[in-house]
C-alpha cells in the first residue's frame, strides 16, 4: 500500500481553486462545485449519457 504524501508535500492550489456556486456547463443549473476543475453537477454525471461518454447531439456534426 501507499501511504499518503504529507501536507507539506501535497501539490499547490491556486487560491481561486476553492469550493463555490457554479453553473453545470452541460444544463446551466447552479451547484456547489468543489473547485474551479469541477462544472458538471452531479445529477449530469449520473445521466445514462455521461456515464456511456455519448455526446448529447448523438456524436453527428
Amino acid at each position: 500500500m501507499t501511504e499518503p504524501l504529507p501536507e507539506s508535500l501535497d501539490p499547490a492550489r491556486s487560491l481561486r481553486d476553492v469550493p463555490a456556486k457554479r453553473t453545470c456547463l452541460r444544463c446551466r443549473t447552479v451547484f456547489q462545485s468543489e473547485g474551479f476543475g469541477e462544472r458538471i453537477c452531479r445529477r449530469c454525471k449520473g445521466s445514462a449519457q455521461w456515464k456511456s461518454a455519448v455526446p448529447a447531439g448523438g456524436g453527428r456534426l
